[in-house]
């Protein structure tokens, strides 16, 4: 997911979690939506100097949060926001799956999808699109054996024919340790342009 995706889903969770509950310290939001205190913290600060939370003060020196009617209006707003930022997501990492699928497939290479998470449903669907076959998903951490239709593998192994097959990332988390690893083990691993780093 990226950055502005999810900012906006973060802030929108917390809006949506205080109009639910009042009673939250900072401490317990930021376990709730499992986010640093420090940015619980700067999202509430911003949201009470913009003037769409109210604080009163609790017994036992606690604070409630309250929605106020302007914070309504930007919980619509963002609402609006993650629907128009995921679809447009979905159709750029699809795009870029796509893209790099029909290289493939003039390139006459096997497709190894890398990771198991949302975006792997969407790598799926783009191969489906455009009628190319994915050899397999590698993923350590899967217990399943196949996912829609494709068949999980664990481990690399030494006869998978590095120049034959194409690895393509279809996972955002842990993927540091992903890319270390591959490379470490002179596998070329292709990441789609809309993660935004090398």
């Amino acid at each position: 997911m990226n950055r502005q995706l999810r900012d906006i889903e973060t802030k929108l969770k917390l809006l949506s979690e205080i109009s639910n509950y009042a009673d939250h310290s900072q401490r317990s939001l930021s376990k709730k939506l499992n986010i640093a205190l420090g940015l619980a913290n700067s999202i509430i600060k911003k949201f009470l100097k913009k003037g769409l939370l109210k604080l009163s003060e609790a017994p036992l020196r606690r604070y409630s949060y309250y929605i106020t009617p302007k914070g309504f209006v930007e919980k619509t707003k963002l609402v609006s926001d993650f629907v128009f930022s995921s679809l447009e997501f979905y159709r750029n990492a699809r795009n870029d799956y796509e893209n790099i699928f029909k290289k493939a497939k003039k390139e006459n290479k096997n497709i190894i999808l890398v990771g198991l998470s949302d975006l792997t449903d969407i790598a799926i669907m783009a191969s489906k699109i455009n009628n190319v076959k994915i050899n397999h998903i590698y993923s350590e951490d899967s217990d399943l054996e196949h996912y829609c239709g494709v068949k999980i593998k664990k481990i690399l192994g030494a006869s998978i024919k590095k120049k034959k097959n194409l690895f393509v990332l279809t996972v955002s988390h842990k993927n540091s340790n992903i890319l270390k690893k591959f490379k470490s083990e002179g596998y070329h691993l292709i990441k789609p342009n809309f993660f935004f780093w090398d």
